[in-house]
């Protein structure tokens, strides 16, 4: 066999062997370069952001408010108040970030109740004169005013526009287990579809009758972050007892359009009416964030330094935004962020139109870019000094880099660069690392 066809016999199988040990690399090490992959993944999506293009306001309960109002949790009728602000400035939806799983503990309340059950069941006001009569009328009147629980779920009904929260949990709790199939319950939730890849929970808290039996709808604020801790997408649905509950942010959207889970269709994308939104891995969505969300402090709305139009014909969202009162959250593009602008960004997401996809041809298009990588690793390299080598490796780098960017930029579309690039590199190394050890020593 000629020297020169031995050469490249040799160099092939190199290549295939370099190849094959890449792939093998990045099964083995796939959470180290996943974290890789997820920083261009943010990089992208920075490059991306734009502003909210989509009737979606959030009235924040911010510091300035916390200030202003006094030291959180505040009694509920601050929120019945907001919720009635809300009706008459004609807000479509309104949503409530904040979960009332107890009843409002007010001592005046409770010594107001105490009072009027001594009079109507001591023996000595069984004959009520007027002056009895007076008293518990006024007694009654306070006890109405005092009651937070009744005034919110009061605004709530009447209402009819107030999505309220449910929070699920993956591990079982040491709570005493809650009636999960009351009527509210089960019209706000789906038995599983057949290719169903929801997160399983094991309990749930819930708000109190009152409030939920009343709400337009209830929803999940779950929110869940990928391995490095950021989040990036959106869980839909959760599975709890053998049904799925959808999140906040999809019954608002629902709510929006008149809708209710029944006209859900779902598939490769999640469909309802003129909507389709794209699925990765048949239960999540690519959040694509954006700037400049509507952002009202509770302070200003309640004083009415903000106009109505701000909200008018709007989806609504009344929550925390301070490390005091929830979880802040990492994101693709920012760090401390409330969860309620995740949820604003999801619901832009949907009532724009405004997706980032994982196309069908991603995986088929990285597969073969590894294939071609270890071909050039295979067949141009060896014939390459180290330095001409090197430089054309990093060109094609780069050029892969920059294309995968412009794609996730201009048309959201999300490839996976790292394995391909990871390929490429580690081949090159070896290459070249194999060349130097079997040159000729002078």
């Amino acid at each position: 066999m000629k020297p020169i066809q031995k050469s490249i016999i040799n160099d092939f199988r190199h290549g295939i062997f370099l190849t094959l040990l890449a792939l093998f690399a990045i099964y083995f090490f796939w959470p180290q370069l996943e974290r890789i992959e997820y920083g261009l993944y943010d990089l992208g999506s920075r490059l991306r952001v734009k502003p909210v293009a989509s009737p979606v306001s959030v009235i924040a309960i911010d510091e300035r408010s916390i200030a202003d109002f006094g030291p959180w949790p505040w009694p509920r009728s601050y929120i019945a108040f907001m919720i009635d602000m809300l009706d008459v400035y004609e807000a479509k939806v309104i949503g409530l970030d904040i979960i009332y799983s107890g009843k409002d503990l007010n001592h005046g309340l409770k010594e107001v109740v105490n009072i009027i059950k001594t009079i109507e069941n001591n023996p000595q006001y069984s004959k009520k004169n007027m002056s009895t009569v007076v008293l518990l009328a006024a007694l009654k009147d306070a006890e109405e005013r005092l009651d937070n629980d009744a005034i919110l779920a009061n605004s709530v009904a009447a209402s009819k526009k107030v999505v309220m929260p449910l929070l699920f949990h993956l591990k079982k709790s040491k709570e005493a287990p809650y009636n999960f199939y009351t009527d509210y319950m089960t019209a706000n939730s789906l038995f599983p579809y057949p290719s169903d890849k929801s997160v399983v929970a094991r309990d749930i808290t819930v708000p109190i009758d009152p409030f939920a039996s009343d709400a337009l709808r209830l929803g999940h604020i779950n929110i869940f972050a990928d391995n490095d801790g950021a989040v990036r997408s959106e869980n839909f649905f959760i599975n709890y007892n053998g049904r799925i509950y959808p999140s906040l942010a999809l019954q608002l959207v629902l709510a929006y359009f008149d809708l209710d889970l029944t006209d859900l269709s779902f598939g490769k994308n999640l469909t309802f009416a003129h909507k389709s939104i794209p699925l990765l891995n048949q239960n999540r969505m690519l959040i694509s964030f954006k700037n400049e969300i509507p952002y009202y402090s509770f302070v200003d709305v309640i004083n009415k330094k903000i106009p109505a139009d701000a909200f008018r014909n709007k989806v609504v969202i009344i929550a925390p935004s301070t490390a005091g009162l929830g979880e802040l959250r990492e994101t693709a593009t920012a760090y401390k962020v409330p969860s309620v602008k995740i949820i604003a960004n999801i619901i832009d997401n949907i009532l724009s139109d405004d997706y980032i996809i994982r196309p069908e041809w991603a995986l088929a298009l990285e597969l073969m870019m590894i294939f071609l990588f270890g071909l050039f690793i295979t067949l141009i390299i060896p014939r390459l000094g180290a330095l001409i080598g090197t430089i054309i490796t990093l060109a094609v780098l780069a050029m892969w880099i920059g294309v995968s960017l412009y794609l996730f930029v201009n048309y959201s579309y999300w490839i996976k660069a790292v394995y391909p690039a990871f390929v490429l590199l580690m081949g090159h190394i070896i290459i070249v690392s194999k060349r130097y050890e079997v040159a000729p020593k002078t």
